[in-house]
């Protein structure tokens, strides 16, 4: 391609803490894909953006990575620069919180607890980043990034920084303008929700019930990569899965789990080969049982072809 020349590798090998083919399996939590080409990873804001800026100049495709949930990495790996985005600093200012994008969700969950905040117990389900979230608006337990976000701090190639607002990020189930839209490749610097005063300790309370809920229904134990589908209108993945008799299906080292029918597990050394045809299966086998075409929340990203 274009970008692989010398001067781009070069510049790619000058950058502060870049490594070359990385292994990008156990930055997932699937613990699956090949190796990135170039890895940096960074908790310096300004440092990531002029690094993003470098990239889109040199035509250098980039991948932002966070906590590397929802993600099936192909086994051939990730071209180009892999940057991972660990700035985790937050302050809170009455009911209003700032998180950075490398903030673990759970994390901010406690945090917000003790602060005796209400409103965001369900992150405590959402295994990702702040900045993943905002990427995929996630959620649980019928509540997702949109019901509290206020505003997010950004960066877009060759416009600099930018503040975003629900409208602006064109919030869905499972999606947004980040994911599939016009700031595809642009950076989550950092989030703002808005929460509601309450009982700390009712929170933490409630997570840890929600916590336990979980897990008895999902396979929280082991590597996967969280919802693999998205509930159709009125359905659930999971339900339809299971129905179909698919639960235990297996295709390499890659199974249905039998706990939870939109959750495929990792049994050890899965490739994501093998992941990818059995999304594939289930997809072709719910089709033809329910005339349902599952959709995937999982992103599949890197040198599948």
């Amino acid at each position: 391609m274009s970008w692989r020349k010398r001067s781009n590798s070069d510049w790619l090998r000058a950058l502060p803490g870049v490594t070359e083919d990385e292994p990008l399996a156990t930055r997932t939590s699937f613990g699956i894909g090949g190796p990135a080409e170039f890895f940096v990873e960074s908790g310096r804001v300004e440092a990531i953006e002029r690094t993003i800026a470098g990239c889109v100049e040199r035509d250098i495709p980039y991948l932002l990575l966070g906590a590397g949930t929802n993600l099936l990495i192909a086994d051939a790996g990730v071209e180009g620069l892999v940057i991972r985005v660990v700035n985790r600093d937050h302050s809170i200012e009455g009911t209003r919180v700032r998180a950075g994008a490398g903030l673990k969700m759970m994390r901010l969950a406690r945090i917000v607890a003790d602060a005796n905040l209400r409103g965001f117990e369900f992150a405590i389900g959402v295994p990702g980043t702040v900045g993943g979230a905002v990427y995929q608006n996630a959620g649980c337990w019928g509540r997702e990034m949109n019901d509290v976000l206020v505003d997010v701090a950004g960066f877009v190639p060759g416009h600099g920084k930018q503040t975003w607002t629900k409208k602006d990020l064109h919030l869905a189930y499972r999606t947004s303008a980040l994911r599939e839209g016009s700031f595809m490749g642009a950076l989550v610097v950092e989030a703002t929700v808005h929460l509601q005063r309450g009982d700390g300790e009712e929170a933490k309370r409630m997570m840890a019930k929600l916590t336990a809920e979980r897990n008895e229904t999902q396979p929280i134990k082991t590597k996967n990569c969280g919802s693999v589908f998205k509930n159709p209108p009125g359905d659930s993945a999971g339900r339809l899965v299971q129905a179909a008799g698919l639960k235990g299906l297996r295709h390499g080292a890659a199974m249905v789990s039998t706990l939870h029918g939109n959750f495929i597990v990792n049994e050890g050394g899965a490739k994501a080969k093998d992941v990818a045809a059995l999304i594939e299966r289930v997809r072709a086998e719910v089709k033809r049982r329910f005339n349902v075409e599952l959709e995937t929340e999982v992103e599949l990203v890197g040198r599948w072809k």
